[in-house]
C-alpha cells in the first residue's frame, strides 16, 4: 500500500511536454518523509490526491477515426481520378515550371551552345504534339496554327554523326580491332540501354516533353540523339565529335571489350589471321591437363605457329572449349586488347576543340 504521503507527491508531479508523468524517485520521497519539519508534512498530507490520466505512448484513442475518414477520402478521390495517382505528373506541368530557363540551364551543363530553337526541338517528342493537339481539340480551339517540330529529323542526324565520330575514334585508338569489332562497339554504345543511361545521369527526365512520365528507354534514346543532331547544326563537327566522345565513348571505360564483341568463329578467325601475318601453319596442342574423365576435368591447349612459337593458351572444362579459349587468347594478342591495355586518348590531337573552362579541363 503506497503511503498518503507518496501518494501525494505523485499526484502533484506536473506532466511533461510528451504527455509521460515526471516520477519522483522513491528516495527522495523518503528524505521526505524522514525530515522532521512538521508544517510541510502536514500540508503535503492535507493534499488531496488529484487523478491524472496517463495517456498512451502509441496511438491516440481519437487517431484512429480520424485516419479512417482520411482514408475514405484518399479513396473516394483516387476513383474519380485514378491517373493522378497511378501516374506521377511531369515536371513541366507545374505552374511554377520555367521551361525556357531550364532549356538554357540545361545547355550551359553541358558546356555547349544550342541553338534556342534546335534544343527545344530536340527535347519534343512527337506523343507530346500528339497529346496537345487532343487537348486542344476538346476545348474547341483551331489546331491548324500548332506547329511543334518533333525530333525525329534531328534524331536521325544524330545518330549518323554519333556512329562516325565513334567508328573515327575506334580506327585511331585500337587499329588492329577489325571493322567488326568497331561496328560491334559502335552498336553497343548506340543501344537504348547505354543511351538512356547517359541520357538519365545528364537529367533528361524532367525536360523532356512527352505523353509517357517517366519516359521510356526509346524516348531516352531518340532525345539524346537528336540533341547530337541539334549540337551538330548550331556549333559544327568539331565540338560535336568531343561531345560524342566524351559522354559516349568515355563509357568503354574499365570494360573488356573483346567481351562486348562475341567472336562467333574464334578459330577460323585467328587462322585467317595467322596466314596474313606469315605464321600458318597453327597448331593446337595440350600442355597440361587434370582430371581426365573426372566431372572436375581441366585442360589447357596451347597454340603455337610454325615457328614453334607458343601464341597463346587457353583453360577449359573439354579440349574443345580449351582450343577456343586459346584461339580467343590469339586473337587478343593479335588486336593488340590483352589485358591490361593501355587507357584510351579521349583528349587527342584528332579532334580540336575549344573548352569551356568551367566544365571540362582545358586542353593544350
Amino acid at each position: 500500500m503506497i503511503h498518503p504521503l507518496r501518494r501525494a507527491v505523485l499526484a502533484a508531479v506536473p506532466f511533461s511536454q510528451h504527455g509521460s508523468r515526471m516520477l519522483t524517485s522513491f528516495s527522495a520521497v523518503g528524505s521526505l518523509e524522514a525530515s522532521r519539519d512538521g508544517g510541510l508534512m502536514q500540508r503535503m498530507a492535507r493534499t488531496e490526491p488529484v487523478l491524472h490520466l496517463i495517456p498512451s505512448r502509441n496511438i491516440h484513442y481519437w487517431e484512429r477515426e480520424y485516419k479512417e475518414v482520411l482514408a475514405a477520402r484518399k479513396k473516394k478521390e483516387m476513383a474519380a481520378n485514378p491517373e493522378r495517382y497511378t501516374r506521377p505528373n511531369p515536371r513541366y506541368a507545374f505552374a511554377e515550371w520555367n521551361y525556357k530557363a531550364e532549356l538554357y540551364a540545361f545547355g550551359k551543363r553541358l558546356g555547349e551552345e544550342f541553338d534556342d530553337g534546335l534544343l527545344r526541338e530536340a527535347l519534343t517528342d512527337q506523343s507530346y504534339i500528339h497529346t496537345e493537339r487532343e487537348k486542344q481539340e476538346k476545348l474547341g480551339i483551331d489546331t491548324s496554327a500548332l506547329e511543334i517540330k518533333n525530333n525525329q529529323e534531328l534524331s536521325e542526324l544524330g545518330a549518323q554523326v554519333t556512329k562516325d565520330a565513334l567508328l573515327q575514334f575506334f580506327q585511331k585508338e585500337i587499329p588492329q580491332f577489325p571493322a567488326e569489332g568497331h561496328n560491334a562497339l559502335s552498336k553497343h554504345l548506340t543501344s537504348q540501354q547505354t543511351l538512356t543511361e547517359i541520357a538519365t545521369n545528364l537529367g533528361f527526365k524532367d525536360i523532356i516533353l512527352c505523353a509517357e512520365y517517366p519516359p521510356s528507354e526509346e524516348t531516352y534514346a531518340r532525345s539524346f540523339l537528336a540533341i547530337v543532331g541539334a549540337l551538330q547544326k548550331s556549333s559544327g563537327d568539331e565540338r560535336v565529335e568531343k561531345f560524342v566522345i566524351d559522354f559516349v565513348a568515355s563509357l568503354l571505360c574499365g570494360k573488356d571489350i573483346n567481351e562486348i564483341w562475341d567472336v562467333a568463329r574464334p578459330w577460323h578467325m585467328m587462322v585467317d589471321i595467322a596466314k596474313q601475318k606469315g605464321l600458318y601453319p597453327v597448331e593446337p596442342r595440350l600442355i597440361r591437363e587434370a582430371g581426365r574423365n573426372t566431372i572436375h576435368a581441366v585442360y589447357v591447349v596451347g597454340v603455337y605457329d610454325k615457328d614453334k612459337q607458343l601464341l597463346g593458351k587457353g583453360i577449359g572444362e573439354t579440349l574443345d572449349i580449351a582450343q577456343e579459349m586459346a584461339a580467343r587468347d590469339v586473337l587478343k594478342e593479335f588486336f593488340k586488347t590483352k589485358d591490361p591495355m593501355p587507357p584510351f586518348e579521349f583528349q587527342s590531337a584528332n579532334f580540336p576543340y575549344k573548352l569551356v573552362p568551367h566544365v571540362r579541363n582545358i586542353h593544350k
